[in-house]
């Protein structure tokens, strides 16, 4: 019988997938906090990952893994090369979460634009002059610059135009025609264009050169109006510095921030205080839908890598795979 340990709850509909599937045995360890037990990661064949992360000597003490299935898109909480150098495939699930972090974005932006949480506590407190502060902006017109351009920044884009925003464009590996075909305007340097927009939003994954992509230097060039949005990844943005400049050049600007360096934050954490940042708990994902939807094809690419019949188009390190000599 083939062994799959889940590290973290997933949908119930995930669930039943795998329970479902003959010859399938399943060690679910739901405690987010909780490490992954040596003694069942030896005896697994497969690993569905939601929260935690996996060490590169945690997997090489998995004798029998044969894929290790990412429960997000994300897979900077796994070995991927070391994976890919014994030819186990990890896999993501695709763009079935893009809408839900991209409704996430634009909420926050909305918030932060329409001053929904200073104007819904002061209605709270009986401060109805505060309507007469003309505080309240408007996205029509504002100039969004999104730093990557991925399916949940096209997602994004597509909102914001919607909204008459303009949308500016910086992707590396996306072609400046591609960008100006979907309707946006491409960017080269984006840090040359930081004083010119309203916004930014970052669509980036963690890596070694986007670590602290977001910091003082970047901060000093904006607008002192200007709103910054994370809900991509947690160590893009400098929070000290992000902290610094709120509090004083850009008090009048705001940041949007669903992903921490550490997470949860520290209590102390000085952002959480501000009346001019909206936060939520790294859940842009997380809506109904997408947990349902990531839930279901996590599992099923648990069952596609121990029948060895994966979609290519799931398999985050496929390259490094054939570049190693291995196939699916």
């Amino acid at each position: 019988m083939a062994q799959v340990v889940i590290a973290g709850r997933i949908h119930p509909a995930g669930m039943a997938i795998l329970e479902a599937e003959p010859g399938l045995g399943i060690d679910a360890i739901t405690d987010p906090g909780a490490a992954l037990p040596p003694e069942k990661l030896a005896a697994a064949d497969a690993l569905l990952i939601r929260y935690g992360a996996l060490t590169e000597e945690q997997a090489a003490a998995m004798p029998n893994l044969k894929v290790v299935s990412r429960h997000g898109v994300g897979c900077d909480n796994l070995p991927v090369a070391a994976l890919a150098a014994r030819g186990v495939p990890v896999t993501i699930v695709g763009p079935v979460n893009a809408v839900s972090v991209a409704e996430q974005v634009m909420a926050m932006l909305m918030a932060l634009i329409k001053r929904i949480v200073p104007y819904d506590a002061a209605v709270r407190k009986g401060n109805w002059a505060i309507r007469d502060s003309l505080a309240v902006g408007e996205l029509s017109g504002r100039r969004l610059m999104l730093l990557g351009f991925g399916r949940i920044g096209r997602e994004v884009a597509r909102r914001a135009a919607a909204f008459d925003m303009q949308v500016l464009v910086h992707d590396p590996f996306v072609g400046e025609d591609a960008i100006r075909a979907a309707g946006y305007a491409p960017v080269g340097d984006w840090r040359a264009a930081l004083p010119d927009v309203d916004a930014i939003s970052l669509h980036l994954p963690a890596t070694a050169e986007t670590r602290g992509l977001i910091g003082a230097a970047e901060l000093e060039r904006m607008k002192p109006t200007a709103i910054l949005l994370n809900a991509a990844r947690g160590g893009l943005v400098d929070e000290e510095a992000l902290h610094r400049a709120l509090a004083g050049r850009m008090a009048q600007g705001g940041a949007g921030i669903d992903c921490f360096g550490t997470e949860p934050p520290d209590p102390g954490l000085p952002l959480l205080g501000m009346q001019n940042v909206v936060l939520s708990p790294h859940s842009a994902a997380l809506s109904h839908e997408a947990a349902r939807r990531m839930a279901e094809v996590a599992a099923r690419n648990v069952i596609a890598g121990l029948n060895g019949t994966l979609d290519p188009a799931l398999v985050f390190n496929l390259d490094a795979l054939r570049k190693a000599g291995h196939v699916l």
